[in-house]
């Protein structure tokens, strides 16, 4: 598994000790009404979750990574996740069907911490996995993820319906994704 690292992030896979920091994001005001629908996790919704992120990883060598701060504190401080994802729940499967996914803590929103490891992960995608192309999902109200998908190279391809509500898809490729700034990747 991989660790990436930019000048402000060190970004890793999930592990189980993560289950309270993965709560803790999903119970975020700021996270449950773009994501949740308004609703609260349990902390057993928040396991099942968390030990998907680790599976899917096991079976495929890539995921989710937890993003972490440097300099704010030893180990750094959790901002939220952001990786990959292929059989999301918006995508066929495929082999070249891999979904880009972020979700932060509000604290960490607004301070280009999104783009920073967007922008990672796309890159990782692109040299490492060597796919064609990344998918990117935004709720049609989601103006923040927007503007972030835009700065990372996306490009829109079409509008669509999933459970009742409006978005767009978006694609990044190799041609048009934005490069991290002095991305390190460890094994």
């Amino acid at each position: 598994m991989h660790i990436l690292e930019t000048p402000r992030l060190i970004l890793r896979p999930p592990s189980h000790s993560d289950e309270l920091l993965l709560h803790g994001l999903h119970s975020d005001p700021f996270v449950v009404n773009a994501f949740g629908d308004g609703v609260y996790p349990t902390i057993e919704q928040s396991k099942a979750e968390l030990l998907q992120f680790i599976n899917h990883w096991q079976q495929n060598r890539f995921g989710l990574w937890m993003v972490f701060v440097k300099d704010e504190g030893q180990g750094g401080k959790f901002a939220g996740y952001s990786g990959l994802k292929c059989r999301g729940p918006y995508l066929p499967e495929g082999p070249n069907n891999v979904e880009s996914v972020t979700c932060l803590h509000l604290a960490a929103s607004g301070k280009g911490i999104a783009v920073e490891a967007s922008r990672a992960v796309v890159q990782f995608a692109f040299d490492h996995l060597k796919l064609e192309k990344v998918n990117v999902f935004i709720f049609k109200n989601n103006l923040r993820s927007l503007i972030k998908n835009i700065k990372v190279g996306c490009y829109y391809v079409s509008d669509t319906i999933y459970k009742n509500k409006a978005m767009m898809c978006f694609e990044i490729s190799p041609a048009t994704a934005v490069k991290a700034d002095n991305l390190r990747v460890f094994d």
